[in-house]
């Protein structure tokens, strides 16, 4: 468990899928999840039964960015995506979640995991090298 400027940063349960769920809802999801409410229900259905590894940074009890990490079938490769709401993009969590990402990824054996950020429009491939390096740290 991570602590950025007074946020904890923890890997979730399953029973925490509804503070993913409410910061879902708080994202711009026009952009992110389209459709309705019903967008984000599926959506966080669907990561429920693919077993995906959920992270959250919360601030204040309440969870303000997070990452979703959702294997593939092989259970060797995953692709990830980091949310953060507005006015929490300068607190660091981009990086620490990063940080998480890669610590899970190597807890799971996983070679690949191609990260999405679509509060940047970016996504970037964390390098097999990458993983089994922070592994030896």
């Amino acid at each position: 468990m991570a602590v950025v400027h007074a946020a904890e940063i923890r890997v979730l349960g399953t029973t925490a899928i509804e503070d993913y769920h409410a910061h879902l809802m708080r994202l711009d999801r026009a952009s992110l999840i389209p459709g309705d409410d019903r967008g984000v229900d599926a959506h966080c259905l669907g990561l429920l039964a693919s077993g995906a590894i959920l992270i959250g940074a919360y601030v204040k009890g309440v969870m303000r960015a997070s990452a979703e990490i959702v294997p593939d079938r092989t259970a060797r490769r995953a692709e990830a995506a980091i949310t953060i709401e507005d006015g929490f993009y300068d607190r660091g969590f981009e990086r620490e979640l990063t940080g998480k990402i890669i610590e899970e990824a190597r807890r799971y054996h996983l070679t690949d995991v191609r990260v999405n950020e679509p509060t940047a429009s970016r996504c970037y491939k964390i390098p097999m090298l990458e993983l089994h390096t922070y592994a030896s740290v």
